[in-house]
């Protein structure tokens, strides 16, 4: 068995039960016809978690590095029952009731999508399956928090169903992000909407066997150091948190696919000055979606209606989220109960999920957070 198909075993299910934790699958159908799969480390009567991971991501970043680092297990540890969700247009959750991956209708999402649809149906599943409780716990790295955001505004029901929600990362405004990657997608963001869209390609990366073959062989055996600089240069330079070791199985996970749309979206934020719904560069599409509001330009999500109590968590070697973007984003919200900046000056926006000792840095203190939360201190 080649090492490629060894690393894509860990993807499943499989990789939980290795360690001798009960593992579920769960597929869950959304409002619009997506059929989406969460993985469960089931516990009989313990307080329901939610974790959602962020773009080109999937539920695997929240139990790669094992039991005695991710959250995922610390959390089962400390008698949680956790749900590691699969938002749309990943490898676990591509099936759909009436399109199929290879159509462009299928790919039509964003963020904004996955919050008001598969973030709403998965809350909705997990409560009905988890009695006595009525709210979940919630915890979103990256695109799950900035999902999360756009649930709250347009649903703002959901936020009675949430007992805390922990924000890994947050993305939403963009005013002082720096990030080289970050900045040259959005200075040419509407020529590559146009580009991708007259090649009829709507899905990054393509999802075949080869590439991720390629893929795999380039960033684990012949050229690690460019795939590390790029991922530092879109992450933020962290060599002391991710352990080379690690790069065979990272590379097997990640990238796990989402849509052209959802990359694009993040690229229209960039110089808007705000946190809007996605622009079609067309006033009569924009109205259509949005009404008289969406002529000129489109609406901005109402940050406002996100009143549930929120904890946010960021750092001040983040690409991808700058501190004074997050200290908008805290000003904003009617409800932040936590705001913690990370103390390691080196920590990015990857360490949040792989870095190495990101058990101590973080997660120590999102659970005693919780556990404060669940005994009604906070």
């Amino acid at each position: 068995m080649s090492s490629f198909t060894l690393a894509l075993i860990s993807l499943q299910p499989d990789l939980i039960k290795k360690y001798g934790y009960p593992s579920e699958i769960h597929n869950i159908e959304t409002e619009d016809g997506f059929i989406i799969t969460a993985h469960r480390i089931p516990k009989s009567g313990g307080q329901p978690v939610l974790l959602v991971h962020g773009i080109q991501d999937s539920s695997s970043t929240w139990v790669i590095l094992g039991p005695s680092i991710s959250l995922g297990y610390l959390l089962s540890h400390q008698g949680y029952d956790v749900w590691l969700l699969n938002t749309r247009g990943n490898r676990y959750s591509r099936k759909h009731k009436r399109y199929n991956r290879r159509q462009p209708q299928f790919w039509d999402f964003s963020f904004h999508e996955i919050g008001i649809y598969d973030l709403p149906a998965a809350i909705d599943y997990i409560l009905q399956r988890s009695k006595g409780f009525s709210q979940v716990h919630f915890i979103g790295h990256s695109q799950g928090s900035t999902s999360f955001l756009a649930m709250g505004s347009d649903r703002p029901e959901y936020m009675k169903k949430i007992k805390l929600m922990q924000a890994l990362a947050p993305v939403s405004f963009f005013d002082y992000v720096e990030g080289p990657v970050v900045t040259v997608t959005a200075r040419y963001v509407r020529l590559i909407t146009r580009t991708l869209k007259n090649l009829r390609i709507y899905e990054l990366p393509p999802e075949n066997e080869t590439f991720s073959k390629v893929f795999y062989k380039l960033c684990t055996f012949l050229i690690p150091n460019t795939c590390a600089y790029f991922t530092f240069q879109m992450a933020g330079v962290d060599v002391d948190q991710i352990s080379v070791t690690l790069a065979p199985l990272l590379a097997g996970h990640w990238p796990s696919g989402s849509s052209v749309k959802a990359l694009m979206h993040y690229g229209q934020l960039v110089h808007s000055g705000g946190f809007y719904k996605y622009d079609y560069y067309n006033p009569d599409e924009n109205r259509r979606r949005y009404g008289d509001s969406g002529a000129i330009q489109p609406p901005q999500y109402k940050l406002k209606n996100v009143d549930c109590k929120v904890a946010l968590f960021y750092s001040r070697n983040d690409l991808l989220t700058a501190v004074k973007d997050v200290d908008r984003l805290s000003r904003i919200l009617p409800n932040v109960v936590h705001k913690q900046l990370m103390a390691y000056e080196k920590f990015n926006h990857i360490d949040f999920v792989w870095g190495k000792d990101v058990k101590t840095m973080l997660y120590e203190d999102m659970i005693k957070l919780m556990q404060k939360v669940d005994r009604g201190e906070i």
